[in-house]
């Protein structure tokens, strides 16, 4: 029954975080963001998931929208969807991960993630990148 009513009325944090994934991808993203936002909502929309986040584990709306966007590329990267061929990456592709960048140097401003963490995370895309396609 609660999962009907959220879904009629979603709680709060779940608002939250989709509000900060569209404004994010709004401001960011380009031709990309027809296939990254309706992907990054409907996870958000999963409001078990995203309260017990926010609630439990203590994370910002904008910080749960920061890593969603940037999982969702993540996946998308290393599909190799988005390549003309191996370790080239098509326009969409290029753009998502110019947005993946951007998602990160945020999330690093906003003290939510460390430098290494970013290399590190760089780097594995990096190698997705190189990988797939």
């Amino acid at each position: 029954m609660r999962k009907l009513f959220w879904k009629l009325f979603p709680p709060y944090e779940v608002r939250l975080t989709v509000e900060e994934a569209k404004a994010f991808l709004d401001q960011s993203a380009g031709p990309s963001k027809s296939i990254l936002e309706p992907e990054v909502v409907s996870i958000a929309k999963d409001a078990e998931k995203t309260i017990y986040s926010v609630r439990i584990d203590r994370m910002k709306p904008d910080e749960l929208a920061l890593l969603l966007i940037t999982n969702v590329i993540g996946r998308h990267l290393s599909s190799g969807q988005h390549h003309t061929y191996r370790g080239v990456l098509n326009g969409t592709g290029k753009d998502m991960l110019r947005v993946w960048h951007t998602a990160q140097k945020a999330m690093l401003e906003r003290d939510f993630v460390t430098e290494s963490e970013v290399e590190k995370d760089s780097y594995w895309v990096m190698e997705q990148v190189k990988s797939a396609g």
